[in-house]
């Protein structure tokens, strides 16, 4: 009997270092940012592994710093932003591409705005798009797809670019040169727009979608060589539409608070380290295509900009930087998905 048990417990062993093995690893880089959600879920309830996939998401502390592993191949996926640093990777012969959504702002999704200082809007110096003239405005980064976005404010205001000051400045650091009057207003990203307001030092003047109505935000790169073996990009991909498919359907009227909200806000919490979860549900969620569809009309605008400016002097397209059959195909197996109302 011993025996017999000895023997059974060395195959079940053996059946499951098998299996193990038999498990695809693929390394992902994350930011822990909300708009990741799709990949934390997918690892959480399990989705990675139905397709045989050991998924190990790494942490970033930027979407840029994940550009030179993915081109080497330390990352075989990883966050993406519309920056001129992406197509100029590209053009140096780094082999990305984008391959779904990761993050987008759109009406009643507008989780990025533009913020102006409390005492001018208390004061009545700040109105209108047009009050931009003079004043100095953040945006996260240069070569960031965010100067593209404040440029469509200034051309709606009938303004130039050389109308403002900008300032480069990571999201977090808002609030502080906010306080100190440092800046006057800013392109800025949930959840912090929500933390600046309750702190009463900015006003979250209008959403981007005002003056650009659809802004693709952050997006899934693909390494070449992970491309190549299209079958487990594809499952990848499967898998990772489940996990945002999840998300997106907690969305309702601009905020997460559809059917699994709780749960789904304690998920957030959980991934981004943020313990406020009622600060969670007051901010305006990204919203993240549950088709992996990415707005070219956006990435296109963004490239013109870039281009005109010098930022980018390669004649690379988004053609060039976009692979959309994976997304197909993951769409082709699991079904259309509808849209959040």
């Amino acid at each position: 009997m011993k025996r017999l048990l000895l023997t059974t417990a060395l195959l079940l062993g053996t059946l499951a270092g098998a299996h193990a093995q038999d498990e695809k690893v693929v390394r992902v880089g994350t930011t822990n940012l909300t708009s990741d959600i799709g990949l934390y879920l997918a690892d959480k309830k399990g989705y990675f592994k139905d397709q045989g996939l050991k998924v190990e998401l790494i942490r970033f502390d930027s979407g840029a710093k994940m550009i030179a592993p993915l081109g080497s191949g330390e990352l075989d996926a990883g966050a993406g932003a519309a920056s001129a640093g992406l197509y100029n990777a590209v053009n140096r012969g780094l082999k990305l591409k984008i391959i779904a959504d990761k993050g987008t702002n759109l009406k009643d999704y507008s989780y990025k705005s533009l913020t102006v200082r409390k005492d001018l809007i208390d004061s009545g110096a700040f109105k209108s798009l047009a009050d931009l003239k003079g004043k100095k405005v953040a945006v996260v980064a240069k070569g960031a797809a965010d100067e593209s976005v404040i440029h469509q404010a200034l051309l709606k205001a009938g303004l130039q670019d050389s109308d403002i000051e900008l300032v480069y400045l990571p999201f977090p650091q808002h609030i502080t040169a906010f306080t100190n009057k440092a800046i006057d207003a800013a392109i800025s990203s949930e959840p912090g727009t929500t933390t600046m307001v309750r702190n009463g030092v900015a006003v979250r003047f209008t959403g981007l979608d005002s003056f650009y109505p659809v802004q693709q935000t952050a997006m899934l790169l693909g390494n070449g060589r992970f491309l190549a073996d299209k079958e487990t990009t594809e499952k990848f991909i499967r898998a990772y539409l489940r996990g945002v498919r999840d998300y997106v359907a907690t969305l309702k009227d601009g905020k997460i608070a559809g059917p699994g909200a709780k749960e789904m806000i304690a998920d957030i919490s959980a991934m981004t380290g943020i313990k406020n979860q009622e600060l969670i549900a007051a901010a305006v969620p990204v919203f993240i295509n549950p088709n992996g569809t990415v707005d070219m009309a956006s990435l296109k605008a963004d490239l013109e900009y870039f281009k005109s400016k010098g930022l980018v002097t390669s004649d690379v397209t988004v053609e060039d930087v976009v692979d959309p059959t994976f997304v197909e195909a993951a769409v082709a197996k699991l079904g259309t998905a509808p849209l959040p109302k």
